[in-house]
């Protein structure tokens, strides 16, 4: 008998490759890093001074592609097995577009406000 590998938690697997995922698990992760991202671009953007459209694309564009390189370059997962890639993005969406934006007219108007 083998003995029962040790149980990891979200966190843990998060920064490790190879390892099994559950569809919770996943988009936990997930959640958390386009939060971690939102934050970052919105701030840079405000540090930057960029207003409209042009930031509105950015974060549109790297909220999808920073999220599926992770997961697929890195954890080697196979987003049509968890229902595609925006069903693994779903939760993240909205609550990251709106920190992205606190963060980046926060910035903007502290940096650049008249």
């Amino acid at each position: 008998m083998r003995a029962q590998e040790p149980s990891l938690s979200v966190w843990q697997k998060a920064f490790m490759r190879d390892q099994h995922w559950r569809k919770d698990e996943l988009r936990t992760a997930v959640f958390w890093l386009v939060a971690a991202f939102s934050l970052a671009l919105g701030a840079a953007l405000g540090l930057l001074g960029l207003r409209g459209l042009p930031g509105f694309v950015a974060y549109f564009v790297g909220v999808v592609v920073a999220p599926s390189v992770y997961w697929s370059n890195f954890l080697g997962v196979d987003e049509d097995d968890f229902g595609g890639k925006m069903e693994i993005l779903n939760d993240s969406i909205g609550s990251g577009a709106a920190m992205f934006l606190l963060a980046w007219t926060g910035i903007f108007t502290l940096l650049h406000g008249q």
